[in-house]
């Protein structure tokens, strides 16, 4: 799946969450101290954090529909829907919906993947069911 938008380029941080996208897996970071998920912006918690493989399921918290293009790479993307979705292991992840349809906060969102021409794989989200 393609989707616009300029390239998004991993630090070496998040490497292993852009290498899994490309893979068409969802990683986040889980605390071998107390088993808390992270998403993959949290760098600290109250012991090593690993990578590990998520369900890649997840509802709705909020949306928007975007209407004015954030870079020029989405001018013709515009309008279109973003959304916070809270994954299956609690932590939140921003995403394009990419399917049709009219989101509303707790309707379940599945996790896939965007694999642009330049750039890193990033996860997008698909709504399922009413």
């Amino acid at each position: 799946m393609t989707t616009p938008g300029p390239p998004i380029e991993a630090d070496a941080a998040t490497a292993p969450f852009f290498a899994a996208a490309a893979r068409d897996e969802l990683l986040l970071l889980r605390c071998k101290g107390c088993g808390a998920w992270h998403p993959p912006e949290v760098t600290t918690c109250c012991g090593p954090l690993e990578w590990v493989a998520a369900a890649g399921r997840g509802i709705v918290v909020t949306w928007a529909l975007v209407h004015t293009a954030p870079h020029p790479d989405f001018a013709d993307a515009v309008p279109f829907r973003t959304a916070i979705v809270e994954l299956t292991e609690g932590p939140w992840l921003q995403v394009r919906l990419t399917a049709a349809g009219e989101p509303a906060a707790g309707s379940p969102v599945r996790i896939t993947f965007a694999h642009p021409a330049e750039g890193a794989s990033y996860p997008v989200g698909v709504l399922e069911g009413p």
